[in-house]
């Protein structure tokens, strides 16, 4: 059994069909179980654990499909870090131009202080 050292979790609503195929698409190009997505109704539920999970280029996809009723989040614990980053889907979080370019907003902290990360935006919002 291969050891955890990246533990992802979340969810983005709404999302549709044809963004749940575009992320199936990438973990197949990363060699990932596409069971990391699962579409429930109108969400899209997030969940991984092991080496690696290519958080960059799946909120790249996400922010193709932000709407001004997207409400969600996405967690990433690095282990081997000690850290979080907790990227915000909520759509009034985001500036429209940087939407284009395929980024979200999100924070990062020591696992030590994880509350503070994972608190709504407030301050020290980094544009990842």
């Amino acid at each position: 059994m291969r050891e955890i050292i990246i533990k992802a979790f979340g969810y983005l609503e709404p999302v549709n069909e044809v963004c749940l195929q575009e992320l199936h698409n990438l973990c197949s190009s990363w060699y990932l179980d596409e069971n990391i997505f699962r579409l429930e109704d109108n969400g899209l539920h997030i969940y991984h654990e092991g080496e690696y999970f290519p958080h960059e280029d799946i909120t790249e996809i996400l922010a193709k499909y932000l709407q001004q009723e997207s409400l969600g989040k996405l967690d990433i614990i690095d282990y081997e870090a000690w850290t979080l980053q907790r990227y915000f889907f909520e759509f009034s979080y985001q500036k429209e131009e940087d939407l284009k370019k395929g980024k979200i907003y999100s924070r990062s902290s020591s696992l030590d202080h994880a509350l503070e990360a994972s608190q709504e935006k407030n301050g020290s919002v980094i544009i990842k």
